[in-house]
């Protein structure tokens, strides 16, 4: 019980960043998914990838990680 207790603790001491929005090339419409798969009468996980592809909204705010070093001048 000793390690489990260390390995949920050292869990819980990890700090996460929080995921820039200019990082996704992609938004989805949460509320209107869940409304969607509801009405179906079923989960948002078990929706065909062409549903979910539906809700997803392109990011304006996107950028590309830029390449460093020799590569980011071609």
């Amino acid at each position: 019980m000793l390690i489990q207790e260390k390995k949920f603790k050292e869990y819980l001491s990890q700090e996460y960043e929080p995921v820039d929005e200019t990082a996704m090339p992609f938004l989805v419409d949460l509320r209107a998914i869940k409304a969607y798969a509801d009405s179906k009468g079923v989960g948002i996980a078990s929706l065909s990838e062409e549903e979910r592809q539906q809700f997803m909204i392109p990011n304006p705010n996107y950028r590309k990680k830029r390449k460093h070093g020799i590569a980011a001048v071609f």
